[in-house]
């Protein structure tokens, strides 16, 4: 992929001040209609959408240029993603439309209550339709920003400017260019801006990360197989009792499998984390955020020998563990709220209390049922070996744990 990424500091923006008008370089993109009762989530999606609806009608106009077409292929040969301002402002004839990618994606990062120097816009197709781009035959559409399971079409516009509907839940057969935020990126800036708001409130943590791609093989399934059927693994309760002596303690993912993704075709993989919260060794919150990038359909199983929980980070022998999906749409300010406030109620506590349950409770309504942002929370998770125990109906997640012990 052709990144252009300079990473700024970044600074949670609690309140989103006002927005700037569209920039003039081309015709700006109609308001999106609001209501008086209309949510503020839906006037952020509104206003996104209007941003990425402009830019995917104008690159369509433009594949009837022979020129363009040209650039926009050499970009995507070899991944099938590209920065979008970069590639328009090396494209000939679109710097203005550069210029429009620029500020719509400064006006996106705000609206996402970011502030930050990270270009999100980004241009996508199947890489294998590549070589298939052409003036006639091509479609650019733009990811919608609300809630995805409202969704039955998309809209998508060809070169002389006439739009068709696209199935939601089918991809077309013919090539389609897709103008949407760069998803990994943006999960990326999300946990960074996350781990601020969760400093600045004083709770402890770290952040980490499996891969973005397993290289998985039957080996890797026979491993966990074999650690399914306890061959040679030690149970929760030899572990509990060797845990004093060993220098680290840890409950690791042998297997895990996303149940209910919310991912329509355009849009690609799942953006999976967890929150870990409990009480830290100081006896004050503390909040670990754990990240599957790896995991990119629904029903299949990942076995990633990823660390869940460090048991030596935490004062209490039982932590929670709250599932997400990483919505583009979402501004972060309710979510660091939410984990702010849920995770400060356990201050003081000497044993378990629930953790998250008081995060769940705090997120917006609309989170844990119309979007796209709450997958599963598991209680109670303890030093054990087996499946977690759950709470969403249907189940969000499917994981299989158990405890490693280093010496």
């Amino acid at each position: 992929m052709k990144k252009v990424a300079t990473f700024a500091a970044l600074a949670l923006a609690v309140t989103i001040g006002g927005l700037s008008s569209a920039p003039a370089a081309t015709a700006a993109p109609s308001p999106a209609p609001q209501t008086l009762n209309a949510s503020a989530a839906d006037v952020r999606a509104g206003t996104m959408d209007g941003f990425k609806r402009h830019l995917a009608e104008e690159v369509a106009r433009r594949l009837g240029e022979r020129q363009f077409r040209d650039a926009l292929t050499r970009e995507l040969a070899d991944d099938g993603e590209a920065d979008l301002a970069a590639l328009l402002g090396s494209a000939p004839g679109a710097r203005d439309l550069a210029d429009y990618a620029r500020n719509a994606n400064s006006e996106i990062l705000k609206l996402k209550g970011l502030q930050a120097e990270e270009s999100l816009l980004q241009i996508r197709i199947d890489p294998k339709q590549v070589k298939r781009i052409s003036a006639g035959e091509t479609l650019v559409m733009a990811t919608p920003s609300g809630d995805e399971k409202a969704v039955r079409t998309v809209v998508a516009f060809d070169s002389k400017g006439r739009s068709q509907q696209l199935d939601a839940f089918k991809a077309p057969n013919r090539p389609v260019l897709i103008v949407g935020l760069d998803e990994h990126k943006d999960a990326e800036l999300a946990q960074r801006a996350v781990r601020q708001g969760l400093t600045a409130a004083g709770i402890g943590g770290t952040d980490r990360s499996g891969p973005e791609q397993l290289q998985q093989n039957e080996g890797d399934r026979a491993r966990a197989e074999q650690i399914q059927q306890n061959a040679g693994v030690q149970t929760g309760t030899e572990a509990l009792q060797q845990g004093a002596a060993a220098v680290r303690q840890t409950t690791d993912i042998v297997a895990i499998e996303n149940l209910n993704s919310h991912e329509p075709w355009y849009k690609g993989g799942p953006e999976i984390y967890a929150f870990v919260a409990g009480a830290g060794t100081d006896g004050k919150a503390r909040v670990d955020q754990i990240w599957m990038p790896y995991i990119q359909q629904q029903g299949k199983n990942y076995f990633p020998n990823q660390t869940l929980i460090e048991w030596g980070s935490f004062l209490w022998t039982n932590v929670d563990v709250v599932w997400m999906e990483h919505d583009d749409s979402v501004d972060l300010g309710p979510l660091v709220k939410a984990v702010v406030d849920g995770a400060l109620t356990v201050t003081g506590y000497g044993q378990y209390t629930p953790v998250a349950d008081k995060i769940i409770g705090a997120l917006p309504s609309d989170w844990t049922t119309d979007n796209d942002d709450y997958v599963d929370s598991c209680y109670n998770v303890g030093k054990f070996q087996g499946t977690l125990s759950c709470a969403a109906n249907p189940a969000g997640m499917w994981t299989y744990v158990y405890v490693k012990t280093s010496s």
